[in-house]
């Protein structure tokens, strides 16, 4: 007999490890439209750099004392990618020319022909892969 998971209310937060703190801070903050909330807060072993969307998301940039300083790679186990949700396809649209205006490489709007619906992909300065995505959208 299946087992029915207790319920989950949404993504509380979003931890990535970064090499460059002050650069991927800069990144999240002019081309995502971030807010830092608390800089270079100290635990044992690594630092983090919190911030908020206007959205609620929030994502700490983390970086750790052992950190091993090698790019962001996807084929690794561990996160593939983050993927933000848009409103609508006109919405990627925006985000599509917010982009060019600001000179970040992306894939463009590709409509993926399955669930995740059409999309953007985007790398941060660590080479984190993005998508924003019109798909997935929740039934109401």
């Amino acid at each position: 007999m299946p087992v029915t998971a207790p319920a989950l209310d949404g993504l509380g937060h979003i931890d990535l490890t970064v090499t460059d703190a002050e650069q991927s801070v800069a990144w999240w903050t002019e081309v995502l439209g971030f807010t830092l909330l608390l800089a270079a807060w100290e635990r044992p072993g690594f630092r983090g750099w919190t911030m908020v969307h206007p959205s609620g998301l929030a994502v700490t940039l983390l970086m750790h004392d052992a950190g091993d300083g090698a790019p962001f790679d996807e084929r690794r186990v561990g996160l593939d990618h983050v993927a933000l949700r848009v409103r609508d396809f006109g919405t990627l649209e925006e985000w599509a020319a917010h982009l060019d205006a600001l000179g970040v490489p992306h894939s463009g709007i590709q409509d993926t022909q399955g669930p995740a619906g059409p999309l953007i992909v985007l790398r941060d300065p660590d080479n984190i892969q993005l998508e924003l995505t019109a798909g997935w959208q929740p039934s109401t």
